[in-house]
Order: C-alpha cells, then structure tokens, then sequence
C-alpha cells in the first residue's frame, strides 16, 4: 500500500481472486456486482437470451432503444467490470453451462423472485448441497419471508412507494418529483 497525496494505490484489490455468479436483471443485484467487481472481484452476469432489460433502458421511463448497446448508460454504470454470458436456463444446456460458472464460484447473487430461483433448482439449501462453500446472496424487495415474499419487486413500489421517499419528494402541487431509476436498488 503506497499513500501519495491523498489516494492510497494497492497493488492488488481486495478482492482479487474471487469469483462471482450473478443472475440479475435491472439494478439491484447488479449494483451489487459492480461493487464486487470494483474491489477486484472476478464476476460474470448471467442474463436470459434477450439480454437484461436495463440493456434497452434510457431513462426511468423504460424507452426502448434500436442499440441498446451504444445508448444504455444505466446498464453500463452498474455493469462495468463483469463479463457477461446469455443463457436460457429453461433449457439443459444453459443449465449445465450455469452449474459449470457455479462449481467455481465463491458468490452467487440474484434478485430474480426467490419461488423463480427456486423453480430452477437453485434454492439456498440445493445450491449448498452442491457446492458447500459457495455464499449465496439472493436479493428480494420483500425479503424471504413474510406476506409479500413471494410478489415481484421494482425500485419505484418496493422502494419509492412502500419507504415514503416519494411523497418526500411530491411538490406541493401534488405531481412526484421524477425518480432516479435504481435509487432504492443502489442502497439495497
């Protein structure tokens, strides 16, 4: 660890070394990968066949996109780091490929709904049936238990409605104010 002024530079990250499986869409668990991959860490994003949807996102307002590669800055910014692979885990091989990254892995996150991982054949106790030192990290805007564990999650309700952040932010005329796509994400 060398100080100069006031930036301390290490050689190597802390995080070094570790391999991360992420199965993600949109921010939440992406913005966890990021961080991963800022210290160091090796991770790789599993998305569906069509790619994640915040690839073909510009705003908070979903606008769809001809190349979502050129024109998605919200992907890029809680992306960066990773590598990526498309696969259709509905299928054997995309499966297979899945527990190959798995049976090297450290970490494994996902926010997809819990009930989806577990569909899979991916839930906590199977994964570590399989793998035993893998650290799962599943993510849910509801948590995993509890009357709404089960229901889908997005920033704007699980995080904007649900905490009172956006009738913080309501001008007095009554209109919410726009919201940062991600907010409560990016804090999770």
């Amino acid at each position: 660890l060398v100080f100069g002024s006031f930036v301390a530079v290490m050689s190597e990250l802390p995080l070094a070394g570790v391999k991360v499986v992420e199965l993600s869409l949109a921010i939440a668990a992406p913005s966890a990968g990021q961080v991963l991959s800022d210290f160091g860490a090796e991770v790789v994003k599993v998305e569906p066949p069509t790619g994640d949807t915040q690839r073909y996102m510009i705003s908070g307002l979903g606008k769809a996109l001809p190349d979502p590669y050129r024109d998605s800055p919200h992907f890029y910014h809680v992306n960066r780091g990773k590598r990526s692979v498309m696969l259709d885990l509905k299928s054997e091989s995309g499966m297979a490929v899945l527990h190959a990254l798995l049976s090297k892995a450290d970490v494994f996150i996902s926010n997809y709904r819990y009930p989806s991982i577990c569909a899979l054949g991916l839930a906590a106790e199977d994964l570590l049936d399989r793998y035993p030192r893998l650290v799962i990290c599943p993510m849910s805007g509801w948590g995993l238990k509890g009357p709404d564990a089960e229901k889908p999650s997005y920033d704007v309700a699980g995080f904007w409605a649900r905490s009172g952040a956006a009738s913080a932010h309501t001008s007095d005329d009554g209109y919410p104010a726009v919201l940062a796509p991600g907010f409560g994400d990016m804090a999770t």
